[in-house]
């Protein structure tokens, strides 16, 4: 295309009705080609209106893109039920690939926008089934923000949802959290007081009831990585 093509292209875009560029988009979109058959592809998941196929250059065997059929290029132009829908297709694939393929753990994963990472023009999930040392490496950088950056985001953040930021209080660490710390730090497990302790005694804990999501505590087991 040449420039003088492009500059056109964009004009008549800026000029578009949203129904117009939804339309257009639509046309152009290669996904869509696959909803509607056009164009081939391994399907493993469809329902009323999300699909889920196999991805043509995996991160790992059985990558899965998940999507609504009908055309939306980011999540926010999704309508509540569809999220849902999505998501819940997401859920069901990745239990099948803990049980099917001996995943041992599965990387959700939306590319929102351009600067996310985002190539395709319809919304997706990607869902890719993990092993360990299966050279996959997600890294994210740990920066620091100082007290009044963060007051200064999270009051942004709340007020664009309508909302007022709060202040949360620092709370003990709960043993799960002092576990997981000590494993990273090497730090010592603090007890819990002794009257807290007797009580838990006299209070023994409930029978935990199998989950009724279709997933059980062995694929639970699987995902955090207990043997």
């Amino acid at each position: 295309m040449s420039q003088e093509q492009l500059k056109a292209l964009q004009e008549k875009i800026k000029n578009m009705s949203p129904e117009e560029l939804k339309d257009f988009q639509k046309k152009q979109c290669i996904f869509c080609q696959i909803i509607s058959g056009k164009i081939q592809a391994r399907k493993i998941y469809e329902d009323k209106k999300v699909i889920g196929i196999l991805d043509i250059n995996p991160g790992n065997p059985g990558h899965t893109l998940v999507m609504t059929k009908e055309h939306y290029s980011i999540m926010p132009q999704l309508p509540d039920d569809d999220v849902a829908d999505v998501f819940m297709a997401v859920k069901a694939l990745s239990n099948s690939m803990l049980r099917s393929i001996d995943a041992q753990g599965t990387n959700i994963i939306v590319a929102n926008g351009i600067a996310a990472g985002q190539r395709a023009q319809h919304f997706m999930v990607h869902l890719i089934p993990r092993k360990e040392n299966d050279g996959i490496n997600f890294v994210l950088p740990q920066k620091t923000l100082n007290e009044n950056e963060i007051e200064s985001i999270g009051n942004k953040l709340a007020a664009a949802l309508g909302g007022s930021a709060e202040k949360e209080e620092k709370q003990p660490l709960s043993q799960f959290a002092q576990i997981h710390e000590n494993k990273n730090n090497d730090i010592n497990i603090q007890r819990e007081p002794a009257q807290k302790k007797t009580m838990k005694q006299n209070n023994p804990k409930p029978e935990i009831a199998e989950p009724k999501s279709g997933i059980n505590l062995d694929d639970i087991s699987k995902i955090l990585g207990v043997r």
